[in-house]
């Protein structure tokens, strides 16, 4: 009898937790991983005998398992306590940050993309700029577990110096910066605020600008980002948004988003979401028009029209830039499929700002379209 206690514990354990993932309720959404969960599959003869069907049904169970995000993290706290620095490549590191680990290198891949943008710039006479943002892991590297990946961002930061185009190299004022200034977030791999309004300076200097003074407006609390997400540390404190306003007083904005018009570049109704990074600018969207309808003939800014070509990187930053342009066009290629220099006619740009994360450049595979 003694022998069979065990077996029998363990069929009793997985016939209750198949018995609670029938009958618990299911979510639609997980708000820890920021993310929409697989719904039962529809069943046809074809999809099970192609397989596709049971592939689905694993899919489905594995995301709504009984009490699945508890197990996620006690998985994630496991895997931190015994060494292994926590969960889906994502570091857990000195003074809370977590810290996505570095993907692997591609060459090719990344020196394609530095070439399109190159050859984008070839047949146009106005003024183009490269600026990108250097991993958190890079930047903070006194912060990361002693057993972590290399990163990778001084090669790309050779390989774009090779290029014909104007680099603004972030490096040096991020790392003279890190003592002072939170730059990232502990919670998410965007730069907060303050590292977007480094980058603002540093562009203004770049262009000789002169760069609009912003002081704080308020403090949003409860913001937990994709490196939480995916890191299954569900115990961390939240990060806070901090948002600026010109200190001469905010200008009057027009932003159109996909045809849909709005005065302001701060969404209020995103800071009750789980995405609360989406205040700046309503989040990702193919094509983004700004307007600073308070820029007079005698601004520096007058009839100057910038086109950013970007990642979410930009959009923090954007709401500091928009106090210097007239008009702001922002377009993101993984939504925007009509190429560029179209925007570049009819907008009547000036100037072109490429605007990246360090890995999204080394890793996209949509700048293809920039000549579509």
């Amino acid at each position: 009898m003694k022998k069979k206690i065990l077996p029998i514990i363990f069929c009793s354990f997985i016939l209750i937790f198949c018995l609670l993932t029938i009958i618990l309720p299911k979510s639609a959404r997980s708000a820890n991983e920021k993310r929409v969960l697989a719904t039962f599959p529809e069943f046809s003869w074809e999809s099970f005998k192609t397989g596709s069907f049971m592939s689905d049904f694993d899919t489905y169970v594995a995301d709504h398992f009984a009490f699945r995000e508890k197990w996620v993290g006690l998985y994630s706290y496991i895997s931190l306590y015994t060494g292994l620095g926590g969960g889906s490549d994502i570091y857990a590191c000195d003074d809370n940050y977590l810290i996505a680990a570095p993907k692997t290198y591609n060459e090719t891949l990344a020196l394609g993309n530095l070439n399109k943008i190159e050859a984008f710039t070839k047949d146009k006479v106005i003024p183009t700029y490269l600026m990108i943002v250097p991993e958190t892991g890079y930047i903070l590297d006194d912060k990361l577990p002693s057993k972590h990946k290399e990163y990778y961002d001084d090669k790309l930061f050779e390989a774009a110096k090779n290029i014909d185009i104007n680099l603004i190299d972030l490096r040096p004022s991020f790392k003279e910066n890190k003592k002072n200034t939170d730059i990232y977030y502990r919670t998410d791999h965007h730069v907060t605020s303050e590292g977007a309004l480094i980058m603002y300076n540093e562009f203004c200097k770049a262009l000789e600008f002169t760069p609009k003074e912003f002081v704080l407006d308020r403090t949003v609390d409860g913001f937990y980002g994709t490196s939480y997400s995916k890191s299954g540390l569900w115990l961390k404190k939240p990060d806070s948004i901090n948002i600026y306003k010109c200190k001469d007083g905010e200008s009057d904005f027009s932003i159109e988003i996909d045809n849909k018009s709005y005065d302001s570049l701060f969404f209020e109704d995103k800071l009750k979401t789980e995405d609360k990074y989406e205040v700046f600018i309503n989040g990702n969207h193919g094509l983004t028009v700004i307007k600073n309808n308070s820029i007079k003939e005698t601004d520096e800014g007058y009839k100057r029209h910038l086109l950013i070509v970007k990642d979410s990187f930009s959009h923090c930053f954007t709401t500091f830039l928009a106090e210097n342009y007239e008009e702001i066009v922002l377009i993101d290629l993984r939504y925007y499929k009509r190429g560029a220099t179209k925007i570049i006619n009819d907008y009547d740009i000036t100037e072109t700002l490429f605007l990246y994360g360090a890995e999204n450049l080394a890793t996209g595979t949509d700048f293809g379209w920039l000549n579509f």
